[in-house]
């Protein structure tokens, strides 16, 4: 058996690499979650090359099996408020698991990781009690958070659920693409209500939202084809943003809407606005875009208030995914300690 690791750029790839990569995380996604849609090449080979902007700089490896493609690694180095960590995602072929794969490709990783600075490494969140996850604990992981994805299916769901009333004394509007100035600043503050989310004890931190942020994320996201849809909620005696909903739809996955913050200011909370944002933001998208099947949203599995607005508006619970994470000195120390590639 001969293991051959080499780097990759999603840009410069050939065609063929690119098509057994596709071929590589459709099987993956088959079996560890068998209730989404089959994985597209388009969505596969998008992600690659449109990773989200607040991952940051990505660096992405393959592993091949005797010539075959086997399973891949990506580490992204976010900044700002999470410039202190990495993320390590580690994909192997079912049909190759348990060969020492998934380990062998966290050699170039975290040696990428050191040599970038970043003291703690976050795992892609997985199933609980999954391959994965066991593989995970064998290396010191340790489960820091714990989320649900919830989806909604948009063919399926009445439209009724989101004809919620928008409480007295406020009112929504609604952009798409950058932030019009006038609102950046009130825009800002109001996104920092994220922070109160529950997040467990992941060393994962949200975005600390400056005029100056939003202004920079915009044009990241335009850069990248990322079409970014906003609905909020204004205070009618100050005018002042209290409630943002965030929606993202990338190029590569237009019939995915992926749900990126809704959040509130606490003394405005307990009036419903959250759930008024949600099916306005639902009524906006079923009039403009009929081609958008799904919206997903991740929300901490403690956030049961938000879990049942969800439920509220059409969307189902489709799994419970644990996020998980190392220090890097930990993991350094557990590979070298180990057979270099044995299990995973």
């Amino acid at each position: 058996m001969t293991l051959d690791i080499r780097p990759m750029d999603p840009r410069t790839a050939p065609a063929r690499l690119l098509a057994d990569y596709h071929l590589m995380r459709a099987a993956v996604v088959a079996e560890d979650f068998p209730e989404d849609p089959p994985l597209t090449y388009e969505s596969a080979v998008g992600r690659l090359r449109t990773p989200p902007v607040e991952d940051g700089t990505c660096h992405y490896w393959t592993c091949h099996l005797d010539g075959r493609l086997a399973g891949s690694a990506r580490v992204a180095l976010p900044e700002d408020s999470n410039s202190g960590i990495a993320n390590i995602d580690v994909y192997v072929h079912p049909e190759l698991r348990r060969r020492g794969i998934g380990t062998a490709l966290l050699f170039p990783a975290t040696a990428a990781v050191l040599e970038a600075g970043r003291g703690t490494i976050l795992g892609v969140p997985m199933k609980p009690d999954s391959p994965g996850a066991r593989w995970a604990h064998r290396l010191g992981f340790v489960v820091t958070r714990s989320t649900v994805m919830q989806v909604l299916i948009v063919a399926e769901a009445p439209r009724r659920l989101w004809d919620v009333r928008v409480p007295a004394g406020y009112r929504l509007t609604c952009w798409t693409g950058a932030t019009p100035e006038p609102h950046v600043d009130s825009y800002a503050m109001a996104r920092q209500a994220i922070h109160d989310a529950p997040l467990g004890a992941t060393s994962y931190r949200e975005t600390v939202w400056t005029p100056t942020l939003i202004r920079t994320t915009d044009r990241d996201l335009l850069d990248a084809g990322v079409e970014q849809r906003v609905v909020i909620a204004v205070e009618d005696g100050t005018d002042r943003i209290v409630g943002v909903h965030v929606l993202h739809n990338y190029p590569h996955r237009r019939e995915f809407g992926y749900i990126h913050d809704t959040s509130v200011l606490v003394s405005h909370r307990g009036h419903g606005l959250g759930r008024a944002m949600k099916g306005a933001m639902m009524r906006w998208l079923a009039d403009e875009r009929p081609d958008l099947e799904r919206v997903l949203t991740t929300t901490a599995t403690a956030n049961t208030f938000m879990i049942d607005i969800n439920h509220s508006l059409g969307y189902h619970t489709a799994r419970t995914m644990d996020w998980v994470e190392t220090t890097t000195a930990q993991l350094t120390t557990q590979l070298t300690s180990s057979p270099r590639g044995a299990g995973g």
